[in-house]
């Protein structure tokens, strides 16, 4: 289920990323999102996408005000 932020500039945003994944949508505005044991940081623009299966907590930061969609990636059958 994909939920909307309406991030103001300089607003967090984190959750526990789990097995299923996660897809980060900017509707709007950027943001810097950095993930837990990661070294590489990303910046995203309107219009841009990261889908992650990286696992543990994902920080998403509003270098601008910014709308965002989370959503989990579906699940896979192994």
């Amino acid at each position: 289920m994909a939920m909307t932020l309406d991030l103001v500039t300089a607003q967090t945003w984190s959750a526990e990323v789990g097995r299923a994944g996660i897809d980060v949508r900017v509707r709007s505005g950027e943001v810097w999102i950095t993930r837990q044991r990661d070294q590489e940081d990303h910046v995203l623009h309107a219009g841009e996408a990261l889908k992650s299966d990286w696992r543990g907590k994902l920080v998403l930061y509003a270098l601008t005000p910014a709308e965002v969609e989370v959503a989990p990636l579906p699940a896979t059958v192994h």
